[in-house]
């Protein structure tokens, strides 16, 4: 499955960008149009170049169509306004209390696994639970060596030789991953999806099935007598403002049974 094309240039008519996220979304003109309170024809012609449309109404159909924050920047400067939302460095002055806050849940998270990354799975902070952990199975050098939360997983020398059921794991990781490139018209991760996806993913792979018995998915990692299961939650900042901020995620690794609780409370 291909991605859509992006049309997030700031040389391609904002009309063009409007057509491509509203069919992408799966929204009729007039469905559009009523979310923004505007006439269809009205939205036909912003659609087709015959209307110029202005910065707020950009912005409210931004909004309704869902789009990342990145996104609508590409959306205004196509249409030859300035972005609206900053891109800030996580190092700079002003990210102060985010940094803050992500070494805080971090560390309240131990001494269970806990990774921070941005939009394209590139480690931001991890703390000691979540290092400790990659340390044991894939060794010391693994997280210099893979910055990508992807590819230590999916990596030789990382942690896929140490991921039980890998098949399944596998499937429901590139899915995830396929998924969020096509929703966020992120090229970075199709990239990411090219790299990492076998050519017979489907053939392999078609008969596996994730266990129905918990709730949840699983991740089992076993190397020798070490064993730990865990299921995982993500978190992301509310009502961010800032395109850095929104594309933050942390991922919480939780003891998904009592051995895996006490291994962990024990080291």
């Amino acid at each position: 499955m291909a991605v859509a094309r992006i049309n997030g240039s700031v040389s391609s008519p904002a009309g063009d960008i409007v057509r491509h996220w509203r069919l992408l979304r799966n929204k009729s003109q007039m469905d559009l149009a009523l979310d923004v309170n505007v006439s269809t024809r009205h939205l036909s012609f912003v659609e087709t170049g015959r209307a110029q449309p202005g910065r707020d109404l950009l912005l409210e159909i931004a909004a309704a169509l869902g789009l990342p924050l990145r996104q609508r920047n590409a959306l205004l400067l196509a249409a030859g306004y300035a972005p609206e939302f900053a891109v800030t460095a996580l190092d700079a002055a002003q990210m102060a209390l985010v940094n803050e806050a992500l070494q805080r849940i971090l560390a309240q998270h131990e001494p269970f696994p806990a990774v921070v990354f941005d939009a394209e799975y590139d480690i931001v902070m991890t703390n000691q639970g979540y290092a400790r952990a990659v340390t044991v199975l894939a060794g010391a050098e693994a997280l210099q060596k893979y910055g990508n939360m992807y590819r230590l997983t999916f990596a030789e020398d990382g942690l896929r030789p140490y991921v039980e059921n890998w098949p399944v794991f596998e499937r429901m990781m590139l899915a995830r991953l396929l998924g969020e490139a096509v929703s966020t018209q992120n090229p970075a991760l199709k990239r990411l999806y090219d790299d990492l996806a076998p050519p017979n993913l489907q053939d392999e792979h078609g008969h596996a099935h994730l266990d129905s018995s918990l709730p949840v998915v699983q991740l089992t990692l076993r190397k020798g007598p070490f064993r730990a299961a865990f299921f995982s939650t993500i978190t992301t900042f509310g009502a961010p403002l800032d395109v850095t901020t929104q594309e933050l995620h942390i991922e919480s690794l939780f003891p998904s049974d009592a051995e895996t609780r006490e291994l962990f409370e024990q080291r």
